[in-house]
């Protein structure tokens, strides 16, 4: 019934423009003058205009996935010009801009309605597909120019003796087109960036690991996403029901978050149950994600990983040039007491290390404040203890897939003089040859067959050794797992996943990374798992931790009070399963892609350990990476959520260190919860155990409700000058909007600007016969 209304609307509203258009060039053609098109055309123009206004009606109710603000932006200026000036002013409908707005107006428009009638039907042609995203960089500055010109009109031949106080929010709005316009092209731009790169891919078949046909014929996420975690529930205490509720969800994209925390409900029912679901949620992954390969019928991962496991590559060795520490010592990069205070203005003591008795004080620091869990500084003391034996990594091998990643424990492993298997592509392993040549470690590596890669080092061409060495985890797993399974024999592994990928090939990556881990785990049995867990995810915690989040609430200053009454704050409850609690951390809007290949890897955690393997994974706190910083929205957030006790941002160094730590700790420590032989209550109590959450766990207020007063703290405070300019000029415009007048400094400073500014201004305005 929508997808009709829609084409309904689509087709009615392209033909009212199309008809705009025709009657527009048919008048110029016979009669050579502006004065009859208002006439021919205008009843249909402000119909056809004043009909966008559903547009915001549909973005607002989810009809179409348009963001709310711009299309208000983009219709309201629209409405604006129409409602504001065309239809109550005769100069306008006279003056030559009409055209303009008719033409730049009504070719975008039947452009734009043709395409989305297409996309309903389910198909775009290119030539529409094409002249979509590429008429605006012509007709956007058309159209807004016409736009200017009928409001200027309107203001000089009416509105200005008519109606002062119109003339003067006509002047105002104006002034919003100052920024408006250039963000409106800019949004454009973007769009079309997006959008021929994503149909360009879907052009060609992708090679490698890819997502699986959907029912209409495209690889897209959502349909799969849901299923595997359909089949997860299904091997559940809420069996079919459980799972149909998943399949069933229509709105997937805005509405996993309560599925996914119904799943860890369900898991949480008892131990044999949650492992029954993690089994059958990566058998599901495995099964529905598929390989392509040139010169091979189209098959599942699971099958690719059997049929395709032939060993490509040769190994390759770089030994550091470092001595290995005699007598190693646990550092943290830790320069400055954070607590409480935002950690930017540490920005140049990042680096600086802390050991031996200020190591201990600041655990206990963070502790008390609630930064981390007790459990977090009695693992790190403990590794401080046996440190000299501990951390002496000559004796561990550790096989990092996408080891060049910022999170990733490479730099920290080959400190310690530890033998790393770097899985990365040829690009990034050339930075990872300097890494680890400037250390005590040594560095293993994939390389072509038959290329004389000792020759290589010893002429120290490292260009050309990544050039020949290197691997792609999409389109090579099965050869990767191969390869990976035939490094030191002998030796005990620990493979560790620190991928991160944008969007839906995260999950491809994570199918990929799994696939590899899966194989490595069952043919050497002594294998140890790794994973780097993200605070924003639904994990098990500590009582302590439960409880501390409530009596915070309860404690909260009245400023909170006043945002939750707001409906802005929302508390950070605890949700109680048995006798284990579980924290709602997921931000939505990391996607259900984001939370299902970390689903992935918590799933393939609790299985290997179920199987006798080690299986580490610590969970990081929020840390300020220059990924994450280089989005505004999340650099202002961080930057004030300290305000939020105990809340701490951490630098990537700290974050590093500290997680590189537990890791050791985890391996080396028999009594660690990574170890299958200690007894846990649950196997999601992997997740509660050493948890550097930064604060997270025991926050009053919840994660993904504390940003917008984080990020005005962090405005206020670091934009303080700019914000109170704007807050003048903003009560400039009141003033003047509602009175007529300017506070008497801003009409001292226009006085001065000299008649050679303004005497070209008016000569220009004469030539467009705008009167002023």
């Amino acid at each position: 019934m929508m997808k009709a209304y829609l084409l309904l609307y689509n087709a009615a509203c392209g033909a009212g423009w199309l008809f705009c258009i025709v009657r527009t060039l048919a008048l110029l053609s016979s009669e050579g003058s502006v004065g009859s098109i208002y006439a021919g055309v205008g009843q249909v123009l402000v119909i056809s205009q004043t009909a966008m206004l559903l547009e915001i009606w549909h973005s607002l109710f989810g009809l179409v996935p348009s963001p709310v603000a711009v299309v208000i932006l983009q219709v309201g200026s629209r409405i604006f010009v129409v409602w504001g000036a065309l239809f109550w002013v005769p100069a306008c409908q006279q003056h030559w801009s009409l055209v303009l707005i008719v033409m730049s107006w009504g070719i975008t428009e039947v452009v734009r309605y043709a395409f989305y009638f297409c996309s309903l039907l389910g198909s775009v042609p290119y030539p529409i597909f094409w002249l979509r995203y590429s008429l605006f960089m012509v007709l956007y500055p058309t159209g807004i120019t016409g736009e200017i010109l009928q409001v200027l009109v309107a203001m000089g031949a009416h509105w200005k003796v008519a109606n002062p106080l119109w003339y003067r929010m006509c002047l105002i709005i104006l002034l919003l087109y100052v920024p408006g316009s250039p963000g409106m092209i800019g949004n454009m731009w973007g769009n079309r960036k997006r959008s021929f790169k994503k149909r360009n891919a879907g052009r060609d078949e992708p090679q490698g690991v890819v997502w699986p046909k959907t029912k209409s014929g495209d690889r897209s996420s959502m349909a799969t996403n849901r299923g595997i975690l359909a089949a997860a529930a299904a091997a559940g205490p809420g069996t079919v029901e459980a799972a149909s509720k998943i399949s069933e969800e229509k709105k997937w994209r805005f509405a996993y978050k309560k599925h996914v925390l119904d799943h860890v409900t369900q898991s949480l029912q008892s131990p044999d149950a949650c492992l029954a679901m993690a089994r059958a949620g990566l058998e599901a992954a495995q099964t529905s994600f598929r390989f392509l390969r040139e010169g091979h019928p189209e098959m599942s991962m699971k099958d690719a990983m059997e049929k395709l496991g032939e060993n490509i590559f040769d190994i390759a060795e770089l030994k550091g040039e470092q001595c290995v520490y005699s007598k190693p010592e646990l550092t943290l990069s830790y320069g400055a007491p954070m607590l409480g205070k935002p950690y930017y203005q540490f920005e140049e003591q990042r680096k600086n290390k802390i050991s031996g008795t200020k190591l201990r004080e600041q655990l206990d620091k963070w502790v008390e404040y609630g930064t981390l869990e007790p459990d977090v500084a009695d693992a790190l003391k403990t590794l401080q203890m046996k440190q000299g034996d501990w951390l002496d990594l000559s004796d561990m091998y550790f096989v990092l897939l996408g080891a060049a990643s910022a999170m990733g424990p490479l730099t920290f492993l080959l400190s310690l003089g530890a033998n790393v298997v770097a899985v990365a592509r040829p690009g990034a392993l050339r930075g990872i040859f300097d890494k680890a040549r400037d250390s005590p470690g040594k560095l293993i590596f994939p390389v072509q067959k038959d290329v004389d890669w000792k020759g290589m080092v010893a002429k120290q061409d490292f260009d050309a050794l990544a050039k020949a060495s290197g691997c792609d985890l999409l389109t090579q797993a099965p050869e990767i797992a191969a390869w990976v399974c035939s490094v030191a024999p002998g030796k005990r592994l620990t493979i560790g996943n620190y991928t991160y990928l944008d969007g839906a090939l995260h999950v491809q990556i994570a199918v990929a990374c799994d696939c590899i881990m899966q194989r490595l785990c069952a043919e050497r049995k002594d294998t140890a798992v790794a994973f780097l867990g993200t605070p924003t995810d639904a994990h098990v915690v500590t009582r302590g931790a439960a409880e501390a989040a409530v009596t915070a609430h309860e404690k909260a200053p009245f400023w909170m009070k006043l945002w939750e009454a707001a409906g802005v704050l929302q508390q950070n409850k605890p949700r109680t399963v048995g006798n284990l609690h579980f924290m709602d951390s997921i931000v939505p809007d990391q996607g259900p892609n984001y939370i299902l290949s970390k689903r992935l890897q918590h799933w393939r955690a609790m299985v290997a350990r179920a199987d006798g393997h080690v299986a580490s994974s610590n969970v990081s706190p929020s840390t300020a990476t220059s990924s994450v910083t280089s989005n505004a929205s999340f650099a202002a957030a961080y930057g004030g959520m300290h305000i939020f006790r105990p809340m701490e941002v951490a630098y990537q160094e700290l974050s590093l260190s500290l997680m590189g730590a537990l890791l050791i700790h985890d391996l080396r420590n028999p009594k660690s919860a990574a170890n299958p032989a200690t007894p846990l209550p649950h196997p999601l109590c992997l997740f509660q155990a050493t948890g550097f959450h930064g604060g997270i766990w025991r926050c009053p207020y919840s994660i993904t409700s504390i940003g917008v007063p984080s990020a005005i703290k962090y405005y206020l405070t670091v934009f303080r000058p700019q914000i109170l300019a704007a807050m003048a000029a903003a009560a400039s415009l009141v003033q003047y909007g509602i009175a007529g007048s300017l506070p008497w400094p801003v009409g001292a400073l226009l006085r001065l600007v000299p008649a050679a500014v303004i005497a070209p201004l008016a000569a220009l305005a004469q030539a467009l016969s705008v009167p002023l």
